[in-house]
């Protein structure tokens, strides 16, 4: 059956999968470059710009707490309390914990060089010490900055979480170092922002110290502290011995591409990191949506060529078995079913042979036109006469064939009476004339003839003495 189908559609096959296989190669190629092309602009354009707008986004979310240290820095009020003697902590607390709650930090504070106390909402936290190396950062405030830094500590203050602080200089009028005040912002925040910044960039970001330890990450911190150590040492290593800050690595059998930068602000590096499967995804499911449409569009196509093929290979086997004039099966059809009929065990297997009597001086006498009518309405009564399943034919001019099978001797004689009689009779006939038109019939069925010709011998010859008998005859 395949094989039948494949050899009966072999140029459609054919022609279909070279155009298959030429779309497959050309998609896949076509996927190739995009690839490239996707992965060049991420490299170079996509991940270095939205690196920049991170960074942009994370200096305006921290520029808050700058801009409310600095003016916690300036306020005459906090500045004459500590010329004062710092006198009244219960003023001090109630205006640090002001400032909390109006701006919406984690923490506020304010560290006197002259009593060396740490104020906080509460009241005071604890006296600093230069042995303290918790409180590096107050001294180095006072010795080394010029105005403020940002840096990420432990808060004592709410339970040693992570807090990024801004601390400013508090200086007299004559440029004494009087105090650092500021603001935190715990990492909770930030990392919160940082979940933002993924969505709305579809990147991971990551905040990495010197000691190559994630401190803030949209991703879970303590996983990538734990797993990402390696790539994580060689990322800043490459960045900093190398000037890399595009680089790309692959982790867990998926491919990365990562910016970094450093943020002077906050002594950290910036990594803004995506993932290439992000972005082949959406070209592979454009890659199989082309393929999938492709193919759908193919097989309708061949369905529609197959069914025209189909309709004009009827169309044409019809044309070349059916009998232009009459509609009937034409002489070649005739044959073959005939032979394969003959050759196998039909019983009863009887064959009629007709012509219309005096056909040659119909033609002449009224013309070829007049003939065809003649010919045609013949036609009508043969097929109106025998059964369905009888193979009926015009054998050439006007003789006429049928092949009776399973039909017993006396009942195709009566068939064949019943069609003399009504062509004698026919009223349409007598029109086209003004007379009667008559058949002579020849009839055999088969018994010890071993092939279709001896068959077709026996009934000629039945209809040439019919006609020699005096015509409107049925010889048997």
């Amino acid at each position: 059956m395949l094989n039948y189908v494949f050899q009966k559609y072999k140029l459609l096959i054919i022609v279909t999968f070279l155009l298959s296989a030429g779309f497959i190669i050309a998609s896949f190629f076509s996927y190739k470059i995009a690839v490239d092309l996707t992965k060049d602009q991420l490299k170079y354009k996509s991940l270095p710009l939205s690196s920049d707008n991170i960074y942009s986004e994370i200096q305006r979310d921290l520029l808050k707490p700058n801009l409310i240290s600095s003016l916690m820095a300036q306020d005459t009020f906090m500045i004459n309390w500590i010329k004062n003697g710092e006198k009244d902590v219960n003023q001090i607390s109630s205006y640090l914990a002001a400032i909390k709650k109006k701006y919406n930090t984690s923490s506020s504070f304010l560290v006197s060089d002259i009593t060396k106390n740490y104020y906080y909402s509460e009241g005071i936290l604890k006296t600093i010490s230069p042995s303290d190396k918790r409180d590096n950062w107050f001294y180095r405030v006072k010795n080394v900055v010029d105005v403020y830094e940002s840096n990420i500590d432990l808060d004592l203050a709410a339970e040693n979480s992570m807090t990024i602080f801004t601390n400013y200089r508090v200086e007299d009028d004559k440029g004494n170092f009087l105090a650092a005040v500021g603001v935190g912002l715990q990492t909770q925040h930030v990392s919160k922002l940082l979940k933002d910044y993924k969505e709305k960039y579809n990147h991971d970001i990551s905040f990495i110290n010197k000691e190559n330890k994630v401190l803030i990450s949209s991703n879970n911190i303590e996983e990538l502290n734990k797993k990402d150590i390696t790539y994580i040492n060689t990322l800043i290593n490459n960045f900093n011995n190398k000037n890399k800050t595009t680089q790309e690595y692959t982790k867990n059998g998926k491919d990365y591409i990562v910016n970094i930068r450093f943020i002077d602000e906050l002594d950290l590096y910036l990594c803004v990191e995506a993932q290439e499967n992000t972005y082949k995804k959406e070209i592979e499911n454009a890659l199989y949506f082309n393929i999938l449409m492709f193919l759908i569009i193919v097989i309708i196509i061949m369905i529609l060529i197959i069914y025209y093929i189909n309709n004009t290979h009827k169309s044409l086997q019809k044309f070349a078995n059916t009998d232009k004039l009459t509609s009937l099966n034409n002489r070649n059809s005739f044959d073959k079913a005939f032979k394969s009929m003959f050759n196998t065990k039909t019983k009863n297997l009887t064959l009629l042979i007709f012509d219309v009597d005096k056909f040659k001086t119909i033609n002449d006498k009224y013309g070829h036109i007049i003939g065809e009518k003649v010919l045609i309405r013949v036609s009508e009564l043969f097929k109106r006469t025998f059964r369905e399943h009888d193979l009926i034919a015009r054998w050439g001019g006007d003789e006429f064939v049928a092949l009776l099978p399973n039909l017993d001797k006396q009942t195709a004689y009566n068939l064949a009476q019943r069609l003399r009689i009504k062509v004698e009779e026919d009223k349409g006939l007598k029109e086209l004339l003004d007379r009667q038109i008559t058949v002579s019939m020849g009839i055999a069925t088969k018994t010890t003839e071993t092939s279709a010709e001896e068959l077709f011998s026996r009934v000629d010859k039945n209809l040439y003495q019919a006609k020699k008998e005096g015509r409107n005859k049925i010889i048997y």
